[in-house]
């Protein structure tokens, strides 16, 4: 059975934590920075002020730190914190009032809420509260030990990286449509009335589901683990390709595929999903005709094809940043991910939210 770690939960919430902006990244920043010099009660108006300069760094090149999105051809989805920044940039509020409005709207209203969330449940094991009257940050002596630990730097560099990593993914704004399984429908009716969303609408994904599910047999396509929390991925990135077509198409956990992302696939689940949809042309399964007349008649055409579209993402940095990254082989991962479909959350945790 998988116990998690002090250190398992806190590189659990930096690493695989859900992001629409880069707040929780911030946080585990500034706490590490406060518990390796061995602070342990913060005013939050001085925290507030260093979260203001952290940030100030960070978007001085223009750097997004929240996920946009285009509504009827308009950007949106500038966080308080990014607000506040352009704000005082121009000259029209004061930094104290920036502070102020930081404090309320970005971290007691936001993130020091939400920060010990991981994979939709509430840790058992928190890293900091704030004092009865709001007024300070108190560390707990979990976050001490853990920047104590030999291998702080490491810890250091993850969230350097995850900060790195999320504002190149948050750098395009992500178009109005969407591709995910309605898990609910999904696991209420095992598929029979499940739909995908698109763009606010839904279609009956009935003839989607088989052939998807039917390669991977309720396995994620790229970690290989039970599917729960499904999504619909477009293996080659649809802002690249710019269609829905069923021969990019795959299904993955909600995290991998987020984790994934815009990113350029390792080559390894290009070839894999060349397998999968030559698999279901030598199958009855449906929609075979539609692969042909998508991608080709020939095996060798309809390959070419793929890898075509693939370098179209040539530019696009590397998932995992290597060829040889898989998640199928990250144990931290998997077993991290593990935990959110088995009795451990149910008999740790019960209906914290």
């Amino acid at each position: 059975m998988f116990e998690p770690t002090t250190k398992n939960f806190w590189r659990g919430i930096v690493l695989y934590g859900s992001n629409q902006s880069t707040y929780k990244i911030g946080l585990a920043e500034r706490l590490l920075d406060y518990a390796i010099r061995n602070i342990t009660k913060v005013p939050l108006d001085e925290f507030g002020d260093d979260w203001l300069t952290a940030y100030l760094s960070r978007t001085k090149n223009g750097r997004p730190q929240s996920r946009r999105r285009l509504v009827n051809g308009i950007e949106k989805g500038l966080t308080y914190t990014e607000q506040q920044i352009e704000l005082y940039k121009q000259g029209k509020t004061t930094r104290e009032k920036a502070i102020g409005v930081i404090i309320d709207r970005s971290l007691d209203k936001m993130v020091l809420q939400k920060f010990h969330t991981l994979f939709k449940r509430k840790i058992p094991e928190t890293f900091f509260e704030l004092s009865d009257n709001k007024s300070h940050l108190i560390l707990h002596d979990n976050l001490l030990d853990l920047a104590a630990d030999k291998q702080i730097n490491d810890l250091k560099n993850e969230v350097v990286g995850r900060w790195d990593l999320l504002e190149y993914g948050f750098s395009k704004p992500d178009n109005e449509e969407s591709l995910i399984v309605d898990s609910k429908s999904y696991n209420t009716n095992h598929g029979r009335d499940a739909f995908i969303i698109i763009k606010n609408k839904r279609k009956n994904l009935t003839p989607l589901i088989p052939i998807l599910n039917g390669y991977q047999q309720g396995k994620c396509f790229y970690c290989n683990d039970e599917l729960f929390d499904i999504h619909v991925d477009h293996v080659i990135p649809h802002k690249a390709v710019q269609h829905d077509a069923i021969c990019h198409l795959v299904l993955a956990h909600e995290q991998c595929n987020e984790e994934k992302h815009d990113f350029r696939p390792p080559k390894r689940f290009v070839q894999k999903l060349i397998d999968r949809n030559e698999s279901v042309l030598k199958s009855d399964l449906p929609l075979k005709e539609e692969l042909k007349k998508v991608l080709g008649m020939s095996a060798q055409e309809r390959s070419q094809k793929v890898w075509k579209e693939y370098s179209l993402v040539k530019d696009h940095p590397l998932w995992g940043g290597t060829e040889k990254f898989n998640p199928a082989n990250d144990q931290f991962y998997r077993q991290m991910l593990r935990s959110l479909n088995t009795s451990f959350w149910d008999r740790h945790l019960g209906n914290l939210q």
